[in-house]
């Protein structure tokens, strides 16, 4: 076995977007990716898509690996040579037991190389408005951890007479003890104390106390979180500096703030929607549902006959010109035929491969696109002889098709690939308030097994993009349904935003 892997240990930041250049980079090189809990869960689409990923996250009451198991994980890798990333939430070696990753591996004969993040420790306090030091107020800072493996407490006494501000980390369950060993040994009572629940996250809250109500604040709050004690604690150093408790964002600028929205399908649908999404200022997850198996249709790519080739999904375009290209044609085969789209997002799409669309409809549905480009045809074209070629997923929606048939428009409807479900992805959807559906089959899929939502802590809404979605999502459960009439990402965030609009009227 040779010793030529690498395993390089990267702060994945507390928070989107806190990954540093270098980090991303070797990332998207990554052979194997291990990553713990809290990190931004988009950053597990950076890594090459054949990269194999693997979860081992620590959290207290539930460990997942233990420590010796994670080092194992990263020198059995390293020895088949890999490019082993450890993707760790914060900082590697801020309390992320990074050290003792580097010894394991480094021990075991193998290199190591260490890419810093921006720990939680600062991070979260400075998002909510609160610096660590200040000129005149403090002029350093300590991290403590909140509880150790081994049980031992750390030194109060020394802590109580230090001028700076204290940051604990894990400590949220031991805020009592926190309190009364620092009060004990002269911290006064009226100490400025802060706590930041879930920071970064659509639930992040800041509860300002003083040291000696910091236990009773504590019971409001939710793990993980950071407390900060010392006079910066006092400071709101934000756009809310006025505010005292939560933070508050205009909701105008974004409107889905607050939200948590888990997106499902295909891999470029759920990635690209909640991308818009987080946009609009919602905690957008994006979850792989649904994975694309293209067809092998001898013929798929025999369009001679044909004078419309009519695509319903980006991955419909995708897929059927990399088969094109893949067989040895071009886009000269193209020469003379007219192309309709179901929506912009199809139609940027196509204009990736140098083509721009001849026909999109009003609105981006398969009803819409049926009846609009049947009536184009009947009244610019030749009903008889202008065939038209459906090139999308197995088992499209039917009423694209119905409505070319009562036109009386000859058509193909051709398959060009096929829609799997991807398993084990629908157990992530607890805590949420929208899960958005791409497709019928994304839908099915779900309830194959006979999930409900409305088995988790509260009532989920759910999106469906088009009617056709909507009505097999009716078949399944009770639950409130919005449906998005709009073929694409903004046409979501439209209908989650009016629905959101409505609740806060009270129209709901």
């Amino acid at each position: 076995m040779g010793k030529n892997g690498h395993v390089y240990l990267v702060g994945a930041g507390c928070g989107k977007g806190l990954i540093t250049v270098e980090g991303l980079g070797v990332l998207k090189s990554a052979e194997v990716l291990v990553y713990d809990d809290l990190i931004d869960e988009g950053l597990l689409s950076e890594a090459p898509e054949d990269a194999v990923r693997l979860y081992v996250g620590k959290r207290a009451g539930r460990h997942s690996k233990k420590q010796d198991e994670i080092n194992q994980i990263l020198i059995e890798n390293a020895g088949e040579g890999k490019r082993v990333v450890r993707l760790k939430g914060g900082d590697a070696f801020v309390f992320g037991r990074g050290g003792e990753e580097f010894q394991a591996v480094t021990e075991a004969g193998f290199s190591c190389s260490v890419i810093p993040g921006v720990s939680s420790a600062i991070a979260v306090p400075e998002h909510v408005g609160i610096p660590v030091t200040h000129r005149g107020v403090a002029r350093s800072f300590t991290v403590v951890t909140g509880h150790t493996m081994d049980g031992r407490s750390e030194d109060f006494e020394a802590l109580a007479h230090l001028k700076g501000t204290l940051v604990f980390l894990m400590g949220l369950h031991s805020c009592a003890h926190i309190s009364e060993q620092l009060i004990k040994y002269g911290k006064s009572p009226d100490t400025f104390a802060s706590i930041i629940s879930k920071g970064f996250s659509h639930k992040e809250r800041r509860y300002d106390t003083t040291l000696a109500d910091l236990a009773h604040t504590s019971e409001q709050a939710e793990s993980p979180a950071v407390i900060v004690i010392g006079d910066t604690a006092g400071m709101h150093f934000s756009d809310e500096a006025s505010c005292k408790g939560d933070r508050k964002v205009c909701l105008d600028d974004l409107p889905l703030y607050g939200t948590q929205i888990v997106v499902t399908g295909t891999e470029s649908f759920s990635e690209k929607t909640a991308e818009v999404l987080r946009g609009y200022g919602a905690e957008a997850e994006a979850v792989k549902t649904m994975e694309i198996v293209p067809e092998e249709n001898p013929d798929l790519c025999d369009t001679e006959q044909y004078r419309w080739l009519v695509f319903t999904s980006p991955n419909g375009v995708k897929t059927w010109f990399g088969r094109l290209l893949k067989s040895g044609l071009d886009l000269r085969e193209l020469y003379g035929k007219r192309i309709a789209v179901i929506g912009r997002g199809t139609a940027d799409t196509l204009r990736g491969f140098g083509l721009t669309a001849d026909f999109i409809p009003t609105e981006y549905t398969a009803f819409s696109l049926g009846r609009q480009l049947a009536l184009k045809i009947s009244s610019e074209g030749d009903p008889e002889n202008d065939r038209v070629l459906i090139l999308r997923a197995a088992n499209g929606s039917k009423m694209l098709t119905e409505e070319l048939y009562k036109a009386g428009i000859a058509f193909e409807d051709r398959a060009v690939y096929r829609v799997v479900s991807v398993p084990d992805a629908y157990d992530r959807f607890s805590d949420c308030d929208y899960v958005v559906f791409g497709s019928a089959g994304g839908v099915r899929a779900f309830f194959k097994e006979g999930r409900d939502f409305r088995e988790g802590k509260k009532d989920v809404r759910l999106v469906a993009i088009g009617r056709y979605t909507a009505g097999e999502l009716v078949k399944h459960t009770r639950c409130d349904i919005i449906t998005a009439h709009e073929f694409c990402a903004e046409g979501i965030a439209k209908a989650i935003i009016n629905d959101m609009r409505q609740a806060a009227r009270g129209l709901l």
